[in-house]
């Protein structure tokens, strides 16, 4: 018999539905609960718009300690919180297991208490970090998230006390956190994942006669909706096949911006948003459209992570047009596996995407090696190895 890990996740994500944040621990989820020793489930502090505190999902149990609560009659309920969340990690904790708990973010004054008291009862804590909260002011410009950032910062070397290991998603993560934790906690590189059931075996080797351009993912500045939606418009000005979708959202403050945007283009008859979509809706749209733009523009935040969708747009076998931030041109090669353009650079984005509609059958080759890259290096299973194999040298 190997030995047994109880897997609890936990962290800033919602469940069991959600973003980029949900998807990533749900694929870790399922690359983990059928191994064998190995025994997996959710717990959630506090989330919004929970139908149960509790249930099933894909064959693993999720707990929510608590629902919906406004910020401020959450600074009257910390201690409710707190005594819950303890009560039922001490539940769940196994005398015949190594106790580990997968925390999706970083410390926060919301699990810090928790944190504390899942280390008192001896869970190994891991710690998956996927943004740089020292740039992350760019995320929004609000009071609140300016409180949570601040909070985050004065909070970070709780972490260090508390981890057993941390997760990154990034090389830039991976730098930082080998000199934050001075090298004496071991670091495991888990870049964005994929999960290959979702796409076609082989994707169409043509163009629809009506191209579109397809964007799914969050709105925010760094997301350079504003410049793609201006080399559209470029684009659009000289071929009238073209259409752009989108799907998903972001703050009001990124919206306001976007529809303003939108309504203000020419070609506004050929823009489509589609909204915040289900898995079954966005994953049929991302298999039928033609072109995937991973866009960003040139600050720091944008270089610190790595854009989640650009693993999906891969594995669907159609052409991506990426900026080169972050890691892509770790995994990327120019005119081979995908169309890379420098950030923020709206003729770039135009040029690529003409280069992709003039020349099929480069197209479809650049959309067939991107799957294989996504294959290779993105595949959740094969991430749920490595990551099983982390863990165990805890």
């Amino acid at each position: 018999m190997g030995q047994r890990i109880n897997l609890i996740f936990m962290g800033h994500f919602t469940y069991p539905y959600g973003m980029a944040g949900t998807k990533r621990i749900q694929h870790a989820i399922d690359a983990l609960k059928n191994e064998q020793d190995v025994f997996v489930r959710v717990v959630v502090l506090r989330q919004l718009n929970c139908d149960s505190c509790s249930g099933w999902h894909k064959d693993v149990t999720y707990y929510i300690v608590m629902g919906a609560l406004s910020r401020f009659k959450l600074l009257f309920l910390f201690p409710v919180l707190f005594f819950k969340a303890y009560c039922y990690l001490r539940q769940c904790k196994r005398n015949d297991c190594k106790n580990i708990i997968y925390h999706y973010g970083p410390v926060t004054l919301e699990n810090l208490v928790p944190l504390y008291l899942a280390r008192h009862l001896g869970y190994r804590i891991i710690f998956d970090i996927v943004e740089d909260y020292d740039v992350a002011d760019i995320v929004s410009q609000s009071f609140w998230h300016a409180i949570r950032i601040g909070g985050i910062k004065k909070l970070r070397p709780r972490m260090r006390d508390i981890a057993s290991g941390f997760i990154v998603i990034s090389s830039h993560l991976d730098k930082k956190y080998q000199v934050f934790t001075e090298g004496k906690v071991p670091i495991h590189y888990r870049p964005i994942s994929i999960d290959m059931a979702w796409f076609l075996a082989k994707s169409s080797s043509q163009m629809n006669n009506t191209v579109t351009l397809f964007y799914a993912g969050s709105f925010g500045q760094k997301d350079g909706l504003i410049e793609l939606l201006d080399a559209f418009d470029n684009l659009a000005a000289k071929r009238d096949t073209v259409h752009l979708v989108l799907s998903g959202c972001g703050n009001n403050e990124a919206m306001k911006k976007f529809f303003a945007r939108v309504e203000a283009s020419p070609f506004k008859d050929r823009i489509e948003y589609k909204g915040y979509l289900d898995d079954d809706d966005y994953y049929d749209l991302l298999n039928l459209s033609d072109i995937h733009c991973m866009i960003r523009i040139d600050v720091a935040y944008a270089h610190a992570g790595f854009p989640f969708k650009l693993g999906e747009y891969l594995a669907s076998g159609k052409p991506v047009i990426a900026t080169r931030v972050s890691d892509v041109e770790r995994f990327l090669v120019n005119k081979e596996s995908a169309m890379l353009v420098e950030p923020g650079d709206k003729e770039g984005i135009v040029n690529a995407a003409e280069y992709l509609i003039d020349n099929p059958t480069a197209a479809s080759r650049i959309g067939q090696r991107g799957r294989n890259v996504a294959f290779s290096h993105f595949d959740h299973i094969t991430q749920g190895k490595f990551l099983l194999s982390f863990m165990k040298k805890l």
